[in-house]
């Protein structure tokens, strides 16, 4: 099957190892470009424990995560969670089901007062009475044109896999743009959220069970 990967590097290098090692094609074509934004890092006293929702946070934050290495971690999927270990911080929880339950995980650990390092585009979260959520935005990712190669790449791609609802709908307005027929097109999405994002008419949406690659391929 020939899967099309549009995520930005690195992660779609990575995704695209995976979907060799489970025996798929991989066609490569990023269609964003993690940049990192400059912030104020504060004082890790100040928390009970670090939220990421992505490795990009980890890897744009820069050497300012140093002085919140002390912050236990709370990682939303498998491969924020490797991020953040990488960079010796050290992970007292992943979460498989979205950044809401990890929040109720964080208030079942005692963890109060959380600092999320997040994007520019990120999910709205339901934040209890019990949590104080400091957001400090650290990445954005920017829009790619469409590569001359974008209509090819779609149409021989059996399924193309979306990582956020962002990537959803810049996939859908580019489509559209060039009149592919979304009836032709499979689409496999990390959360019900990034379906939703896609719009419909599609030939099929694919969700995952948990926000990872694994889960996602396993669904395919």
């Amino acid at each position: 099957m020939k899967l099309l990967v549009i995520r930005p590097q690195p992660g779609a290098d990575a995704s695209a190892e995976r979907v060799r090692l489970a025996g798929h094609e991989a066609i490569m074509m990023p269609l964003f470009a993690v940049q990192p934004v400059e912030w104020d890092a504060p004082s890790a006293d100040q928390y009970d424990a670090l939220l990421l929702t992505s490795g990009n946070a980890v890897r744009a934050a820069g050497q300012k995560l140093e002085g919140l290495r002390s912050l236990p971690v709370l990682a939303v999927g498998t491969a924020t969670a490797r991020a953040a270990s990488e960079f010796n911080l050290a992970v007292a929880a992943t979460g498989n089901s979205g950044v809401d339950d990890l929040l109720r995980t964080a208030h079942q650990l005692g963890y109060r007062r959380l600092l999320w390092l997040a994007g520019e585009d990120r999910t709205t979260v339901s934040v209890s009475e019990e949590i104080s959520l400091d957001t400090r935005i650290v990445y954005r990712s920017a829009e790619l044109r469409a590569p001359d190669c974008f209509m090819d790449n779609v149409q021989s791609a059996e399924v193309v896999m979306l990582h956020s609802p962002r990537a959803a709908q810049h996939l859908a307005l580019l489509c559209d743009g060039q009149r592919i027929d979304r009836a032709t097109l499979s689409l496999a999405a990390l959360s019900p959220n990034i379906a939703e994002s896609a719009g419909s008419g599609w030939k099929a949406i694919i969700v995952a069970p948990e926000p990872n690659d694994a889960s996602l391929l396993s669904q395919l």
